[in-house]
Formats: structure tokens, C-alpha cells, sequence
């Protein structure tokens, strides 16, 4: 039965990978690129590849015939959509459908919950498929985790995720206006769209992080920079 570790590039999976590496235990890792993931993943899963460390790559578009080989990001402009906090469609379309649609199956698949998850641990609706949580089994938490890459050598990757996600808090929004002002236009450019949509059907506006629009929000909570004096993203925000 082939066996897949589910890896997206932040401390529990690459943790969960290094484990079951040492322990000897033959898998596949695949890494879902849905084209919305900060840099710095990217450049950390080129990091591990080069050091030896076999993961597959594959498109979200290439493994999902809905959204029609479009990435996350490509998706949301073309259909004036958002990622939302009530329903996590983006996860499923672009994480999910197409990792499963990959797998031969039967098959069993390693999830990086760590110890102190052990409530999220779920069996697959898919009876093809049997998950196993790897960390939880061995009782590994958060710090256990880290001590493990750091143990192999590796420098510690930054927690994975969309640099739009609106489970971000407010400082990672705030940081991604004055450090990556690039991708905070996209994000500003998918939220305006959205709201631009919602306006035409009558509809309130709804907004990817609390209850105001996001350049309004990062200018509420950020302080000012070189005595008042904030530098300008691309999208002149």
C-alpha cells in the first residue's frame, strides 16, 4: 500500500517528515502548490530538496478540473471571490481535492497534527484512504517539533500558509503591507474585487480580516513609520 506524507512546508510536516525518515519508513511527500503561499515556503521546500529530501510538487489546477487550472490567486480575480472564515472552500479546492485526486489509492497518509492538536485528528472520508497522525502518536507538541529540525540541522520555516488567509492575525497583515507591499496590492486587489461584487448584487461588503476593509485596518493598528511618514505600496495604500 503506497504511503503520502501531506506537507506544507511549516514546522509540524517538516518535523512529521524528518520522523518518519529517520524511523526508516518509505513515503511520498507532496507539497500542494496552490500559488498563494509566502516565499519564503517556497524557498524552504527548494531548501530541503536540495539537501536531499525527496517532495513532489503539484499543481492545484493541474488535479482539480473545477477551478479549470487556475491558482488560488488567478482564481479569486477571475471570480471576484475571497478567501472566507466561515466557509474554508479554499482549502478544500486547492489543498484537499487535488492532493487526494494524486494519491493511488488505497493508501495511507501521514498529517502533521502535533500532540496538543490530537482534537483535529480525523479519519479520512475517503475509506481508500487511512490517515495517520504520525506526532500525535509519539506525543510530540509544538516545541517537540521544532527541537526535531533543529536537531537535523535545519533552519526552522516560518508557519505555512496563504499570504492572504484570513485566519492571519492583524500584525502578519500589517507586516505583509510594509514588507511585502507586492503582495499585500494582490491581497488588497482580491478583497476590493470581492466587495466591488458584493456592492453590484446589493449585497454588504464583508472583508478578509474584522470588520473593516484592509488597508483601513493596517492603518488602525500599525504605527507610523519614520515619524508619520508611511512609505507607499505599488497600489498607492
Amino acid at each position: 500500500m503506497r504511503k503520502y506524507l501531506s506537507y506544507g512546508g511549516g514546522v509540524n510536516s517538516t518535523a512529521m517528515m524528518i520522523l518518519l525518515k529517520e524511523k526508516g519508513i518509505q513515503f511520498e511527500s507532496v507539497f500542494v502548490d496552490h500559488g498563494a503561499d509566502y516565499p519564503e515556503t517556497y524557498e524552504y521546500v527548494e531548501l530541503l530538496k536540495n539537501k536531499g529530501y525527496k517532495i513532489t510538487v503539484i499543481k492545484s489546477g493541474d488535479w482539480n478540473n473545477r477551478i479549470k487550472g487556475l491558482d488560488l490567486t488567478e482564481y479569486c480575480k477571475k471570480y471576484r471571490i475571497m478567501p472566507s472564515r466561515q466557509m474554508r472552500w479554499c482549502t478544500s479546492e486547492f489543498k484537499i481535492i487535488p492532493m487526494y485526486a494524486y494519491f493511488e489509492k488505497p493508501c495511507i497518509v501521514y498529517i502533521g497534527f502535533h500532540a496538543d492538536e490530537y482534537n483535529r485528528a480525523k479519519p479520512s472520508q475517503d475509506t481508500e484512504i487511512t490517515n495517520e497522525f504520525p506526532l500525535i502518536e509519539h506525543d510530540i507538541n509544538q516545541k517537540g517539533c521544532v527541537e526535531i529540525i533543529k536537531n537535523a540541522g535545519l533552519p526552522v520555516p516560518m508557519k505555512s500558509g496563504c499570504f492572504y488567509c484570513p485566519y492571519q492575525r492583524v500584525g502578519q497583515f500589517r507586516s505583509l503591507r510594509d514588507q511585502r507591499p507586492e503582495l499585500y496590492c494582490i491581497t488588497k486587489g482580491i478583497e476590493d474585487n470581492f466587495n466591488e461584487r458584493r456592492l453590484e448584487q446589493g449585497k454588504k461588503e464583508y472583508y478578509l480580516k474584522g470588520d473593516m476593509p484592509l488597508d483601513k485596518l493596517v492603518k488602525e493598528y500599525q504605527k507610523e513609520l519614520f515619524d508619520g511618514f508611511r512609505k507607499p505600496c505599488q497600489c498607492g495604500q
